[in-house]
């Protein structure tokens, strides 16, 4: 037979089992932690906190931005980080601390401060002799820096409403925590005001100085345009309009010029032919021109010219005029006053001079056409080179322009919000603008914020209570001993002879009227130990187990007299003595007498402290006289013969190995029908490894919640006897039992209903 081992598994009804089970470790835990939640709690001094309620004014927009603009609705959600800026600045918290004197008085107010206090210094006293402690002395800018983060640590900002919160403060007194928050209220207000009129200064400052540089920008842009200007005056765009008419106009005399060339060219051409024609006929031989006449056709060459180009009322025309007029005459005169004609005025000679000075005037006003041509293509070349350049001429300009008059529009806005912004630095200094108001300032508090002691206590109570069912859980999933047969059964291959209910505990099945009448047969005091049920108890829940282990017993036994049975255990304080006692005491009741409870535990001798006797001799005195009367060493207890174990022996391995030992087993073999021999436990001794050989069945007693697996399992391997009968489950708890109900309605019911029967007449 041997014992395997299998892990705990945990349910809700598990829980609940293991906590019942292990209930007075839970009560300690939360008692513990309850006490130790309450001494912090009325430790703590008493802390006030009082509050201020503000109103978010919306949100000012300064003259020089609004146009018309709808008001913002307020979100204190968003002006939280303003006030927490505004209120958590150093300069705020150092001047409320040192008007205040926050943290002046150190002192403590009660008696477990003190303690604490005085146990603090004399700790730093004792650390400061240690060699190897050197302490850094804190500066003063890291004391004013902690005094600071203490101070936001007291301060709470709370939102009340859209457009409202409060500034709550915590400290030790009433009117301290009142007037300090009182005065960060006042501080924050102030603080608003004056950054309020800062950003006033600041963005009239900013302004003008812009509206200075944009000043500068916007002469510099005026300047460029005007010498840009001056550069190409006839090029400018503004007179396009008329370079096109002047092109076109030169374009038209052009186009005249040409056709009055092609003309006169032609005509040149038919003259010159005719000339020629006449010259041939010989019409030029008698004639000669004078100087006058030339002079004459010269003019007339020029008349032409001239009215071709302008009108008969230019002065230059009618001098022409009047000349040609004058030499006319002068012919005319001539002519009559020689009386004589230069050859003969034949028609043809007439018409070749007529041609003659034809031809010269078409070739003066050829040569006057040329250059009249070439000045109009020259001017009209200068027209086109101005109108080919003015587009670019004109997108530059346009350019400037259009930044100067952007540059223009901005100086103009800029000037605007820099009056504007006068206007509101000047209105902020006398109206005090601040985006906060005060709606309410705090009251006197009338009772303490904190600590709140019985949140703290009832904080320890559930503390204590999770704190304990973790402690019970993590006991119970440590804990290998057995609970129940269940679990016996599930983890080992030995038989369970019988349950036997704990004896210390009010579910162990006594009966509501046991008795005490069974007492010492020597005439000794009455019998007091209710561990020994079968005396004091023999209708008990208890008793009756022990019953059902001794026909257990007598079945694997068998009937034949001198049976001798061990009882032992895996370790000591198991109850392998008690369920000795108690099996001897019921088979004796059964057996009429013949049995014999042997105490061979010599290390350790107790069944004296059970039955309430001290014996003269015992079984060590037996061993060493083993040929002596066996009625002297023998004690009647109702029936019962008790061999005990005798004094006190520190070596008694050598006694029991010694050869009187079979001798004293086969006197008692042939004296007694069964002989219960109470051995020492199995481990870590060998004395019940050579009583056990003198047995004839072993019964291994077992602990319900005391006999852990792995101790089982090694007594189990060590303490190898092939006659083992079974297993005794001692010390379980009926109530955790799947069988309880069956225990308390024997217990209850049937018991108390055979006394009922018994007690009619």
């Amino acid at each position: 037979m041997q014992a395997t081992e299998t892990a705990k598994e945990f349910s809700i009804g598990r829980i609940f089992a293991v906590i019942r089970k292990r209930r007075a470790w839970l009560l300690t835990t939360v008692l513990l932690a309850t006490l130790a939640a309450a001494i912090y709690a009325f430790s703590q001094a008493d802390r006030f906190r009082a509050e201020a309620l503000l109103a978010a004014e919306p949100p000012g927009v300064p003259n020089y931005v609004k146009r018309d603009m709808p008001t913002a609705p307020i979100n204190m959600q968003d002006k939280l980080w303003l006030i927490r800026e505004r209120l958590f600045n150093p300069t705020v918290l150092e001047t409320v601390i040192q008007e205040f004197q926050l943290y002046a008085n150190t002192l403590p107010e009660n008696f477990l401060e003190k303690m604490w206090a005085q146990s603090k210094l004399r700790l730093m006293e004792a650390a400061r002799s240690l060699p190897f402690y050197h302490p850094e002395e804190m500066t003063e800018t890291e004391r004013r820096q902690r005094q600071i983060e203490d101070m936001k640590s007291r301060i709470t900002i709370q939102v009340e409403a859209a457009d409202a919160f409060a500034i709550g403060f915590e400290g030790k007194g009433r009117e301290q925590t009142m007037d300090v928050a009182n005065r960060l209220a006042d501080l924050l207000v102030q603080r608003t005001t004056a950054v309020s009129e800062q950003n006033a200064s600041w963005a009239a400052g900013f302004l003008k100085t812009e509206v200075e540089q944009v000043k500068t920008r916007l002469d510099q842009q005026n300047e460029q345009i005007r010498q840009y200007q001056q550069r190409a005056p006839d090029e400018l765009p503004a007179r396009l309009a008329t370079d096109l008419k002047f092109l076109e106009t030169l374009q038209a005399q052009l186009h005249a010029k040409t056709e009055q060339i092609s003309d006169d060219q032609a005509r040149r051409s038919a003259v010159l032919q005719e000339l020629k024609d006449l010259e041939d006929q010989g019409a030029l031989e008698s004639g000669v021109k004078s100087s006058t006449e030339t002079r004459l056709d010269e003019l007339r060459t020029r008349l032409k010219q001239l009215q071709a180009t302008y009108t008969d009322q230019y002065p230059e025309i009618r001098s022409v005029q009047t000349e040609i007029q004058s030499l006319e005459k002068t012919i005319t005169a001539s002519q009559s006053a020689d009386g004589t004609i230069r050859g003969e005025a034949t028609p043809a000679r007439l018409r070749y001079v007529a041609l003659k000075a034809e031809s010269e005037e078409i070739n003066q006003r050829l040569e006057s056409y040329r250059k009249q041509q070439s000045e109009l293509s020259s001017d009209m070349a200068g027209y086109e080179r101005k109108v080919n350049s003015a587009p670019q001429r004109e997108r530059t300009l346009a350019e400037l322009v259009r930044n100067y008059e952007l540059t223009r529009a901005e100086y103009q806005s800029l000037l605007d919000k820099q009056n504007q912004a006068q206007l509101d630095e000047r209105l902020s200094k006398v109206n005090q603008n601040s985006d906060f108001r005060i709606v309410r300032n705090a009251i006197l508090p009338l009772k303490p914020y904190a600590p709140q002691r019985a949140r703290i206590i009832l904080m320890g109570v559930f503390a204590g209570l999770a704190l304990g069912v973790g402690l019970v859980v993590f006991a119970e999933a440590r804990d290998t001993s057995y609970d129940s047969a269940e679990e016996f059964h599930d983890s080992t291959n030995l038989p369970v002879l019988t349950v036997v209910p704990s004896l210390h505990s009010p579910s162990n099945g006594r009966t509501r009227s046991g008795t005490r009448s069974n007492t010492l047969s020597l005439g000794t005091r009455p019998l007091e130990n209710k561990c020994v049920v079968a005396l004091s108890d023999p209708r008990s829940i208890a008793s009756e187990q022990y019953g059902i282990l001794a026909m257990e017993v007598r079945q694997r036994l068998g009937r034949e007299p001198g049976k001798v049975l061990a009882v032992t255990s895996a370790a000591g304080g198991e109850g392998k003595t008690i369920t000795s006692l108690n099996l001897s005491l019921v088979l004796s009741r059964t057996m009429d007498g013949r049995v014999l409870l042997l105490e061979s535990d010599l290390r350790r001798p107790r069944l004296q402290e059970y039955l309430g006797f001290r014996p003269q001799k015992g079984f060590s005195d037996l061993l060493k006289a083993p040929d002596d009367p066996m009625e002297p060493y023998l004690v009647r207890v109702n029936g019962l013969s008790v061999l005990p174990g005798g004094p006190v022996l520190e070596d008694p391995l050598k006694l029991l190995a010694s050869p009187q030992t079979p001798a004293v087993f086969a006197r008692l073999r042939q004296k007694f029908d069964l002989i219960v021999v109470d051995t020492p436990p199995i481990l870590p001794i060998a004395d019940t490894h050579i009583l056990s050989g003198f047995s004839d069945g072993v019964i291994l007693v077992v602990r319900a919640r005391q006999t852990r697996r792995e101790l089982l399992q090694h007594a189990l391997r060590s303490f190898r006897v092939s006659n083992l009968l079974g297993v005794v489950l001692n010390g379980v708890d009926l109530q955790r039992s799947g069988y309880y109900y069956a225990y308390d309605y024997y217990a209850n019911q049937y018991l108390a209903g055979e006394k009922q029967k018994g007690s009619r007449p």
